[in-house]
Parts: C-alpha cells; structure tokens; sequence
C-alpha cells in the first residue's frame, strides 16, 4: 500500500510543454496538480465496469474502503447504488400475503 506521501509519476514531456502553454495564457495561470487530480479521477472512474462498481461498493460497506475512497472511485454512482439497495430491500420487505395469483 502506497503511503500518503508518494507521488504518481509519468513521462509526460508533450503534456507538461502543453500545460505550461495554457498556463501562460491565462491570467493567473492554472492549478497543474488540480487539474491532474480531477483528470485521474474521471479515469479512474471511466475504467471501471458496473460490477466492479458494485464490488467497490460493497468493499466500502464492509469497511474496507474508506468513504474518500469509494467517492473517488464510484463518484455519484456510491449514492444510486445506496438508493437502488435500499429499493430493492423495501421491495423484499413488502407484505404479499394479500397479492393472489391469476
């Protein structure tokens, strides 16, 4: 496991020149480091199946995820999981002792 303070390293010389580019043109330049970070993010988040979506999540219901992690990971994707579960438990839930059969 990676400890907090390691950093992701990638050869990257035709992006850096092109960063550096946009940097110079805006007032004020641009956050490098942020605009890495949401990138790997949305990646992150592109590269994985729904079912690895789901297993992530029930990694994360299971603790052994934390909650920062599964948001990076899963996104907006952890809170419909979490609505779709709750449904589909409410639904197993319910009283069919008065649904007949035709």
């Amino acid at each position: 496991m990676a400890a907090n303070n390691d950093k992701i390293q990638f050869r990257g010389e035709t992006e850096k020149e092109a960063s550096q580019i946009v940097d110079e043109m805006r007032l004020g330049g641009i956050n490098i480091s942020e605009l890495a970070r949401q990138g790997l993010q949305q990646m992150l988040r592109e590269t994985l199946s729904e079912e690895e979506k789901m297993e992530l999540h029930q990694r994360y219901k299971q603790g052994e995820i934390s909650e920062e992690v599964a948001q990076i990971l899963i996104g907006d994707a952890l809170e419909e999981i979490e609505r779709e579960r709750e449904a589909f438990e409410d639904a197993m839930e319910l009283d069919t002792s008065g649904v007949f059969q035709q």
